[in-house]
């Protein structure tokens, strides 16, 4: 049976076999830009259409960074910390280079920061834009999780220095900005969240090799406001998509504890998350997004190389449902080939073994 892009990734979540394996994109925009330009298009609709993808993310406004910013080389995020534009072989990023808690080791200095307030992310252009993508699967987004926010706004280097040293610091530190973005989280479900079909959050807390910090850690301090997220999530009949970079396995257990439905962009040369592995330990209990390693295959591997690794992982972790394809990273880079992206999006159109 031929179903719509909804039906597709939703059935995917709850481990259905589908008419053929659902797909999602995103990349840096210059990798846009030079895929308008090899596709002969002029817009993300067409991009999308083209490369057959099913889901469509919708951003609030001031989302990280105030909009007036948006095009400024030095920007303030609306959490304190600054930027730099900083430009690069073939495109550009922005490095933190302010963090306004940095140095500060007392919950008095946490009180005293100008944190957001709950009118500063806006979503009144939700429904226009959803009501604009209804037909692919609408993926929301309220903010980055708050250990990921706090190692901007604390610093990397003080927030582990925290867990060692500080913690009732990074505790309260934690709190603060989990209770800001819950209320984020609650306004765009209360108002806004009419057609919005999966929630996603950012929470980068592994390198390639495993997580920045014990198991025992993330239980104390990142499970309770992962599973208040959550909950709040399932109580408005959402799906709640998860992103961790790099070798999160050990950290599994715990995220499907939480409710988390999906799991992005499952990093496959990072420790421990050898797609196998994965589909056979945690496939039952969670939904996979993403796969397609961009270190390596995507970036200096050829056509079929990648054509190999798009089929292998369909046939891996595609097999009784459960998965998404799409990048292995959220943002395709720009030092991907063309001919390898189009070869990745044609044959996860076309090769579906079920």
């Amino acid at each position: 049976m031929l179903l719509n892009s909804k039906d597709r990734i939703l059935n995917a979540i709850e481990h259905k076999t589908t008419d053929r394996i659902p797909i999602t994109f995103d990349a840096e925009i210059e990798v846009y830009d030079a895929l308008y330009k090899h596709l002969l298009i002029s817009n993300k609709e067409q991009l999308f259409d083209r490369l057959n993808v099913d889901t469509w993310m919708v951003l609030p406004k001031n989302f990280i960074y105030p909009d007036i910013e948006l095009d400024n080389g030095f920007k303030t995020s609306i959490w304190g910390y600054k930027t730099q534009y900083k430009n690069y072989s073939g495109g550009a990023y922005d490095e933190l280079y302010y963090s306004p808690l940095a140095g500060k080791n007392d919950i008095d200095d946490i009180k005293k920061h100008t944190w957001p307030n709950e009118n500063t992310q806006q979503y009144d252009h939700y429904p226009a834009e959803i009501a604009a993508h209804k037909d692919r699967t609408i993926i929301g987004v309220f903010t980055w999780g708050a250990y990921f926010l706090a190692t901007h706004v604390r610093g990397m280097q003080d927030l582990m220095m925290d867990f060692a040293l500080r913690r009732q610091y990074i505790q309260y530190l934690f709190d603060t900005i989990a209770d800001i973005s819950y209320n984020y989280l609650e306004k765009m479900l209360k108002n806004y969240g009419d057609g919005v079909d999966i929630v996603y959050m950012a929470d980068d807390y592994c390198s390639q090799q495993g997580p920045f910090f014990s198991p025992d850690d993330f239980k104390t301090f990142i499970v309770p406001y992962l599973k208040r997220y959550v909950s709040l999530v399932h109580k408005y009949n959402k799906k709640f998509l998860l992103h961790v970079c790099g070798a999160v396995r050990p950290l599994l257990p715990m995220i499907i504890d939480c409710g988390v439905d999906m799991l992005e962009p499952i990093q496959t040369r990072a420790a421990g998350m050898e797609p196998e592995g994965l589909k056979r330990d945690f496939g039952n209990d969670i939904a996979f997004y993403g796969g397609m390693d961009l270190q390596q295959t995507l970036r200096l591997g050829s056509v079929d190389d990648v054509k190999n690794e798009t089929k292998y992982l369909i046939d891996t972790l595609g097999k009784d449902g459960g998965y998404v394809f799409g990048p292995g990273h959220t943002y395709i880079q720009i030092d991907a080939p063309i001919e390898n992206i189009i070869a990745m999006y044609d044959t996860a159109m076309q090769y579906y073994p079920f």
